[in-house]
């Protein structure tokens, strides 16, 4: 594993990362870690074990499937129920995207909003009310954070409790993810990965979620918000390859890394990005076609392959030196690394 050291290293070295926190599971077994650079440009603390990352859109595999299928299994809600059995106040147009459709990116909302600053005004589930339908729900893939919102709020209405809450005690507790949270005190985190400068502050964002849209709704959201280290998304990854611990029947893992969006030109299970579609994925390209995996904008991705039980978790603050960061051509590099280093072991 010298060679992903020096790897690393180098790209530290060159000022293409601030810094970094690399996984490797394997058999069961966390087989390799390395915590390398500092969480900021200038003058920041070391990465260590103990560093929390801003994982961004990981939030939406992490948190907000995982609590998904749990209001599944528990028999509280169905993939084929519509959206506008929950919000009676849902127009029409919106009323029939089934849940299935918001997990997998095929409801027809749009990616985004047109304006995200992180002083806006989100009044919800109004806003979602008011985003034109890009296509007809179930026709086009369109990832999108705002059906990663509506899910949010979906979770909090029938667990009736906020979805900060409701994950705790549903997901991070039983995994023993005791570093994993929405809205991380700086008394009991002191070392978080700094992201991007807020000319609103004058300062790094440190400690807050970068996403604007997530910082508007107060740091908890269903696509972005929370804070992890590695170490506990390896106990996350492992209970998604050998249900260690249990958390959710094997049928529910099967159905969330089945493609459900073939028929859309689309490669997605529920939540999770599929190693199907025939092009680059950030993975690379050694990853076996079942894998799956997901990215963070702040720098952060997970990817399982279950064919050779193997996760990879590779956290950075990538962000921290703005949105033109290079994080897109290492992540193929650093995987393809790692799949070659371990055929030599």
């Amino acid at each position: 594993m010298k060679a992903i050291e020096t790897l690393l290293q180098s790209w530290i070295d060159e000022k293409l990362l601030p810094g970094a926190a690399l996984r490797i599971v394997r058999e069961g077994r966390t087989c390799f870690s390395l915590d390398v650079g500092a969480t900021s440009v200038a003058c920041g603390q070391p990465i260590t074990k103990d560093t929390l990352f801003d994982l961004a859109s990981l939030t939406k595999v992490t948190a907000t499937l995982p609590a998904v299928l749990l209001l599944m299994q528990d028999g509280k809600l169905a993939a084929d129920e519509r959206i506008g059995a929950f919000f009676a106040d849902c127009p029409a147009d919106k009323a029939e995207i089934t849940i299935g459709q918001l997990l997998t990116h095929t409801s027809g909302l749009p990616a985004d909003l047109e304006v995200r600053t992180r002083n806006s005004d989100i009044d919800l589930p109004g806003l979602l009310y008011r985003q034109p339908l890009l296509y007809k729900p179930g026709e086009q893939v369109v990832y999108s954070d705002l059906g990663m919102i509506w899910l949010g709020l979906l979770i909090e209405k029938l667990a009736e409790k906020p979805l900060d809450e409701f994950v705790t005690q549903r997901v991070f507790a039983p995994l023993k993810m005791e570093r994993t949270c929405f809205r991380p005190s700086a008394s009991c985190f002191p070392n978080i990965a700094q992201t991007e400068y807020c000319s609103l502050t004058d300062a790094y964002i440190c400690g807050e979620v970068h996403d604007e849209k997530a910082f508007a709704m107060g740091g908890v959201a269903g696509h972005a918000g929370l804070f992890s280290t590695a170490d506990d998304l390896c106990l996350y990854a492992k209970s998604w390859l050998y249900a260690d611990p249990p958390l959710l029947a094997k049928q529910w893992r099967d159905q969330a890394v089945r493609n459900h969006t073939a028929h859309a030109n689309g490669s997605r299970g529920y939540g999770w990005e599929l190693n199907q579609s025939g092009t680059l994925l950030s993975c690379g390209q050694n990853f076996h076609s079942t894998s799956y995996g997901h990215t963070g904008f702040t720098g952060t991705s997970i990817w399982l392959d279950p064919v050779r039980e193997l996760a990879v978790i590779f956290l950075t603050n990538a962000v921290h030196l703005g949105r033109n960061h290079q994080l897109r051509q290492l992540r193929p590099i650093l995987h393809d690394a790692v799949t070659t280093a371990l055929q030599t072991v």
